[in-house]
């Protein structure tokens, strides 16, 4: 079995996330939707 467990990958995201917040509210800036030409989405 390879990658991560369930569990690790809820984690790891979570982690993500928090260390996204947490950068915006430490510099006070607003997050912003990346853009995504149209030949991107498949």
């Amino acid at each position: 079995k390879e990658g991560k467990t369930k569990g690790q990958a809820l984690v790891c995201i979570m982690r993500r996330l928090v260390n996204i917040v947490y950068g915006m509210m430490k510099y006070k800036i607003a997050y912003e939707l990346p853009v995504v030409e149209e030949k991107e989405v498949v």
